[in-house]
């Protein structure tokens, strides 16, 4: 909804970008961090240009509307399709409303590109329909023995950390192993302070207190 009397955009629709266009696995990553997550998904359109598709999320917090970028696929035996299946397959043990719409590639690279308007977010609402091709979009290896599986693995390794590197256009998700990423900055620390102890430099000594101080914060900052 457009609010004219808005002047501030207090009350405007907040639009993330999630997911990758060349990989289904952070497709799917994202798609079960936001449905385990704290705001509850009450509406899934997938968004559908020839054999690719991009998801919308819409929320029980109507203020936030999320798009899974198109690393899904379908029509093929492969992972793309798999990870569409496997969406879907989880959106329905959820109780979550799915719809389909066949989109213009003009509207499409709007999604991958992370231009999306808010005309355009209306534009799905209105004519997102409740009729899905099963046959077309759910390969059969993905049962309900599949689709646990992927659960366990996704509470197995929900605590790995997403690093998102984001320009206006462009998102790519990276992983970082915890007890890598504290061995380096245990490392770091001990330098700095062998090198404050042995340095008579006064601005030498501040600098590197201020590099210690940052390592300290990004301990802290990470929750390591």
């Amino acid at each position: 909804m457009i609010f004219n009397n808005d002047s501030l955009g207090l009350y405007s629709i907040d639009i993330k970008y999630e997911g990758s266009t060349s990989a289904t696995q952070y497709c799917i990553d994202d798609f079960m961090r936001r449905l385990y997550g704290s705001r509850k998904i009450v509406d899934m359109t997938i968004l559908t240009c020839e054999n690719y598709h991009a998801l919308m999320l819409c929320f029980e917090d109507q203020d936030l509307v999320v798009f899974i970028k198109s690393g899904l696929t379908s029509g093929y035996p492969g992972e793309g399709p798999k990870g569409t299946s496997l969406i879907i397959r989880l959106a329905e043990e959820a109780g979550i409303t799915i719809k389909e719409l066949n989109v213009a590639p003009t509207l499409f690279k709007r999604i991958n590109s992370s231009l999306v308007t808010v005309k355009d977010v209306e534009f799905i609402k209105r004519n997102g329909r409740e009729s899905l091709n099963y046959d077309r979009l759910c390969l059969k290896i993905v049962d309900k023995e599949y689709v646990q599986r992927a659960k366990d693995s996704f509470k197995k390794n929900k605590d790995i950390i997403f690093v998102r590197a984001e320009d206006e256009k462009t998102k790519d998700s990276v992983e970082i192993d915890r007890a890598k990423a504290l061995k380096m900055l245990q490392d770091l620390q001990q330098k700095v302070n062998q090198i404050n102890e042995n340095s008579r430099k006064s601005d030498i000594i501040t600098t590197l207190g201020n590099i210690s101080s940052i390592a300290s914060y990004l301990k802290s900052f990470i929750g390591l």
